[in-house]
C-alpha cells in the first residue's frame, strides 16, 4: 500500500468520492466504465473499489476528475464468479513489482542485453 493510501487525507476523501461515484452510476443506468480494464462496474451485481486514473503514485490527485470505480473480485450468493479478478490490486502489483525488480538488477548489477 502506497503512503498516499495509507495517510489521513485518502481515508476521508475515498468514502466522500465513493459516495458521488455511485451516485453519477445511478445517473448513468447503474454503471460506469473501470477505470482499469474499461469494462463496466455494473451497481448491484459488482463489488468495486475507488481507482485513480492518473495513479497517485505519478501525481495524480484525489478528485472526482482522477478517480473512478475499479472491479473487486466478485461472486454471487452461491459462489460462483461473477468478477474474476481485483483490477485495482493487479495495477498495483504490477507497479511495485516494476520497482522491486529495477532495485533488485541494479543491486545485482545485471543489465538487460
Amino acid at each position: 500500500m502506497s503512503r498516499h493510501h495509507r495517510a489521513q487525507q485518502w481515508s476521508t476523501h475515498s468514502p466522500k468520492l465513493r459516495e458521488k461515484l455511485t451516485a453519477m452510476m445511478r445517473r448513468s443506468g447503474g454503471q460506469l466504465p473501470c477505470v482499469e480494464c474499461g469494462n463496466p462496474v455494473v451497481l448491484g451485481l459488482h463489488k468495486w473499489q475507488v481507482g485513480h486514473r492518473r495513479d497517485a503514485g505519478k501525481g495524480g490527485k484525489a478528485t472526482l476528475a482522477n478517480v473512478g470505480p475499479v472491479h473487486c473480485k466478485s461472486f454471487d450468493q452461491s459462489g460462483r464468479t461473477v468478477w474474476p479478478r481485483n483490477c485495482n490490486q493487479i495495477a498495483g502489483g504490477k507497479a511495485g513489482a516494476r520497482v522491486t525488480n529495477g532495485r533488485r538488477r541494479a543491486a545485482q548489477d545485471i543489465r538487460a542485453w
